[in-house]
């Protein structure tokens, strides 16, 4: 069947129903394999809006660097990071992508302490913590 020499080279359009649901560093992979998958991924933004970081087979890879390319994806429009034996993580970087996407209502981080918050509940710790009106 031939579907004409616009579509040549570009992934079927049911590639953006699962990309959501791909892991992160599977995403990462594909985006690296050829360069419709690499479109494919840099013009949707839907994979990137609830961002789960797993370093636990990566020997702690991660850093504040490129946790901020990751999440830059978003544009803005984060929803959720969760972060898993992200070692090398740094308050200060956490904070830059929560700063970069005054959209995201869930942090969670998984390494030496577990915590859950909401955008309503971290503003009251920094509210708490400095004194913010």
């Amino acid at each position: 069947m031939d579907q004409g020499s616009s579509n040549k080279g570009q992934p079927h359009e049911s590639l953006y129903l699962v990309l959501p649901y791909l892991p992160l560093f599977e995403l990462l992979a594909m985006a690296q394999t050829c360069k419709s998958f690499n479109d494919a991924l840099s013009n949707d933004i839907l994979p990137w809006l609830n961002i789960v970081v797993d370093d636990r087979l990566r020997g702690s890879r991660v850093t504040d660097e490129i946790l901020m390319k990751i999440t830059s994806k978003a544009i803005g429009r984060l929803r959720s990071l969760i972060l898993v034996n992200c070692v090398n993580i740094t308050d200060d970087g956490l904070q830059n992508v929560i700063v970069n996407n005054p959209g995201i209502n869930k942090v969670w981080s998984l390494h030496h302490h577990v915590f859950l918050l909401t955008l309503n509940s971290f503003m009251s710790v920094l509210n708490i913590l400095f004194q913010i009106d």
